[in-house]
């Protein structure tokens, strides 16, 4: 093992310090994208392949202008008087609330129409078994990194962050129905409730501004650690294939501001995939005990395939000395795209011993190697390993 750790180290060291911090439709994200693609085509994969796409290139450019629509409606409502200004204003916050839903739905809305799109790209592999083809598995893990907002720095930032999250969820329904009603019922006075909406939503808009001024993560738990030890898992099956199950391979671009790169994936190739195959998502799998995602989403939780359930259990049943668990994802993960097809998907991540999410030094500066944990690596590659495993060993 002392080998395979080695590796993983290695690439997750050049991964997070040679090639920069990898934001979405970046230079560095195409750097360490073709870095994959050479480890790849050097270990003997298939059909190893950059294929590009269009994606937004910040998850806070349709959030912002959802907030700004509302905030104007606010204002218009509050600055001007009328039955014409607080139909503006419910409208506008309408508008908002349509666009903040969809956004953490993967849903389209009219921010996706009007914000500009820029190229990003997926590597994408395959490997095949030593016998007949009877069942396929993708192994999957994003390349990109986030940027480093101050509300992911703490626990407490996180926690009043969420907060705001609601809020102003709140705030856009509270002037959509408040105005509508301000309109039918020729409620003048409705118009201060813009006050306090307003206020949400000025604060709301702000931390997306600052948000998309701060620099890249190193990203080295997230999520180089997912790609080496894809990589890794790489090297086995092409030294040891399995018997009947093909394997594909997809690092994906553009998972930190939608999962586009996923999205892009599925359209190419779920239809050739079939409806059983399993994909399996490596995202932060660097610090902390593995655990397996039972839903998936920002906002609403979308239930994990119990077809996937099933395979994670079988695995923490036969091996309890990896201590996976299962639990709620706390926000999105590229397994959700494939989730929402009805397609059978696991995520795996790592969460330290203590169960903090800053613990993982999520989207900070401070995601390097020396915080990564050569121990929960090596884990979540045996737990991977096993799952592929009964995949191969059911699939006769």
């Amino acid at each position: 093992m002392s080998d395979l750790r080695t590796r993983m180290l290695e690439d997750i060291r050049l991964l997070s310090e040679m090639t920069g911090c990898r934001g979405s439709c970046t230079s560095g994200e195409l750097q360490a994208g073709e870095y994959v693609a050479g480890e790849l085509r050097q270990l003997g994969a298939r059909d190893v392949q950059l294929e590009s796409f269009q994606s937004i290139p910040s998850t806070y450019w349709p959030f912002g202008l959802a907030f700004a629509i509302a905030l104007t409606g606010s204002l218009i409502s509050l600055i001007y008087s009328g039955a014409g200004a607080l139909l503006l204003g419910a409208l506008f916050n309408g508008l908002g609330l349509w666009a903040m839903l969809a956004e953490t739905e993967f849903a389209p809305s009219w921010t996706h129409w009007i914000l500009p799109r820029t190229q990003s790209q997926n590597v994408t592999a395959r490997i095949p078994p030593s016998s007949t083809v009877k069942a396929r598995a993708v192994l999957c893990a994003h390349i990109d990194s986030h940027r480093t907002p101050v509300f992911y720095s703490s626990n407490v930032w996180y926690a009043l962050f969420s907060s705001l999250i609601a809020l102003t969820l709140l705030s856009m329904l509270a002037g959509t129905l408040g105005f509508g009603l301000g309109v039918l019922l020729n409620w003048q006075w409705v118009r201060w409730l813009s006050l306090l909406v307003g206020v949400i939503q000025v604060f709301a808009l702000g931390m997306c501004l600052h948000a998309d001024f701060t620099p890249f993560s190193p990203g080295a738990n997230d999520n180089a650690s997912g790609v080496a030890v894809t990589l890794a898992l790489a090297q086995e099956l092409l030294e040891n294939p399995l018997a009947h199950t093909e394997v594909y391979l997809a690092f994906t671009g553009c998972e930190e501001v939608g999962a586009y790169g996923m999205a892009a994936y599925l359209e190419a190739y779920a239809g050739k995939l079939g409806p059983e195959t399993v994909y399996i998502i490596l995202d932060q799998v660097g610090a902390g005990s593995i655990k397996f995602l039972t839903a998936d989403g920002l906002l609403l939780k979308h239930k994990t395939h119990p077809k996937a359930l099933k395979l994670a259990r079988e695995i923490v049943s036969r091996r309890p000395e990896l201590g996976a668990y299962e639990g709620v994802g706390l926000a999105y993960t590229d397994a959700l795209r494939a989730t929402k097809r009805g397609l059978v998907a696991l995520t795996l991540c790592t969460m330290p011993a203590k169960g903090a999410e800053s613990g993982s030094n999520w989207h900070q500066m401070t995601d390097t190697l020396e915080h990564v944990v050569p121990e929960d690596l090596e884990k979540t590659y045996t737990f991977t390993w096993e799952i592929l495993r009964s995949v191969d060993q059911t699939s006769g």
